[in-house]
């Protein structure tokens, strides 16, 4: 469906404000390890999350023209990766270096950073034109409430910061988006082409991060609601079993080659087992804290404290923070749009004319739920306090978050009989996001005072 010009050009208003603010984060934090505006125990701190890694497996890509094999953790630790991500990365490094070398430059490391982090910025527009397009029908075509998910995905700043640095992160994101805007589709109409689809895009997912496959179940569900509500019950048995055939054989058509290369070189299909292995050798385990005096209460205010700090920004080495009002603005955002959701429900909940949640909430409730739940079960074996991971849901996550502030702001009817919001609310929305997002980057530069955590005393 066309949309209106004018919700167009807010759209890509939105979607270059993204762009501006990850470029800018991408310039600001170390370029390599011979980047001179900071000192270098300091510029330790800012590089962003397994940056390194990722470059070394796309450089390892382009001279051994092979995929790696994970056998260290300390060398090349991201070669159990899925290559999707790495393999689209290496026009961006040939790039790098070319102009590194044409132009003569004496860190070639740092031209070939910034090239990719330009290429992981640009698939970072692509998500968030994707959680626009899942919000939009989420909400029924209503682009208002589609614009506030793509702001909040936009400029969130735990959000674009990590997508402005080397990582899977971005496109494993663009693909689940895309793989919950089809089983959308597919419970709707879940005819041959649909489940088709919507198996070749798991496949293009699980390709490009492993944990990827929690939408293969919600895929499962989109493909039951779907032939539940179009078939009689005679044929949903049948209708249920070829669409979910064509749906896992289109999957295995895509990635079923890389499960079965993981099984052969480390008796595990997602490589999950090797990882979880070597990481603990090295790595801050539960037992490590456990060892040193912490309880399993200690350890679970440590993962609460850290993550709900990081969905807001806690950037580079997961030790770059924010002041406490930056904290204290993302925490207030929250709680209003949690009043919101509240508010919505119940005029739901005693509304006549409800029927039921929508099947789009349903899924989207479904992705949410799994990955918090991978995200516990890898906190249940390293301590991984980093909101970041709960990211792979950003779609469904920015739509709650447009709800909840758009109930609450909720003012009267329109000429269209539609409920619209107050222009207050609109304007807040933007406004708290803004500063966020601008007191990141004003943090994040060379310069400024490197930030202890927040209510600790640091």
């Amino acid at each position: 469906m066309a949309r209106p010009a004018h919700e167009l050009k807010w759209l890509w208003l939105v979607i270059g404000a993204y762009v501006v603010s990850g470029a800018a984060a991408a310039w600001l934090m170390p370029w390599s390890r011979e980047d001179k505006r900071r000192p270098p125990s300091i510029m330790e701190k800012y590089i962003p999350p397994d940056e390194e890694a990722h470059i070394e497996y796309v450089e390892y890509l382009l001279n051994e023209r092979r995929l790696p094999m994970f056998s260290d953790p300390n060398v090349n630790y991201e070669a159990h990766q899925p290559p999707l991500f790495y393999m689209s990365c290496l026009p961006a490094l040939v790039a790098g270096s070319a102009a590194a070398y044409l132009l003569g430059l004496p860190d070639s490391r740092a031209a070939v950073t910034l090239a990719l982090r330009a290429w992981c910025i640009l698939i970072g527009a692509l998500v968030i034109w994707a959680v626009y397009a899942l919000a939009l029908r989420l909400f029924s075509g209503d682009g208002k409430k589609a614009l506030l998910a793509a702001g909040f995905a936009a400029l969130l700043p735990m959000h674009f910061v990590n997508l402005a640095g080397v990582t899977n992160d971005g496109l494993g994101e663009l693909m689940i988006t895309l793989c919950l805007l089809w089983a959308l589709k597919v419970a709707a109409n879940p005819d041959d082409t649909t489940s088709v689809v919507l198996g070749l895009l798991i496949g293009a997912a699980m390709l490009v991060k492993s944990n990827s496959l929690f939408v293969l179940a919600v895929g499962i569900v989109a493909v039951v609601l779907g032939t539940q509500a179009k078939n009689q019950r005679p044929h949903q048995v049948r209708a249920m079993g070829q669409s979910l055939g064509l749906m896992l054989g289109a999957m295995l058509l895509v990635c079923g080659w890389w499960l079965v290369r993981n099984q052969v070189l480390y008796g595990d299909p997602l490589a999950q087992k090797v990882f979880v292995g070597l990481f603990s050798q090295d790595r801050a385990t539960p037992e490590w804290f456990f060892e040193r005096g912490f309880g399993p209460a200690v350890y679970l205010q440590l993962v609460l404290f850290g993550t709900i700090f990081s969905f807001w920004g806690v950037f580079g080495q997961a030790i770059v923070y924010m002041p406490l009002w930056f904290y204290l603005l993302g925490f207030a955002l929250a709680v209003a749009v949690l009043v919101g959701l509240a508010k919505g429900w119940w005029r739901w909940h005693r509304s006549g004319e409800a029927r039921g949640v929508s099947a789009g909430w349903v899924l989207c409730g479904i992705a949410l739920v799994l990955v918090g739940l991978m995200f516990v079960r890898f906190n249940m074996s390293f301590y991984q306090a980093q909101a970041r991971y709960l990211f792979p849901a950003v779609g469904p996550l920015a739509a709650l978050f447009a709800a909840g502030w758009w109930s609450l702001w909720a003012w009267g009817e329109g000429e269209d009989g539609e409920v619209s919001i107050s222009k207050a609310g609109w304007a807040l929305w933007w406004l708290a996001l803004g500063v966020l997002a601008i007191a990141a980057l004003w943090y994040l530069r060379p310069g400024a005072p490197l930030l202890g955590p927040p209510l600790l005393g640091m």
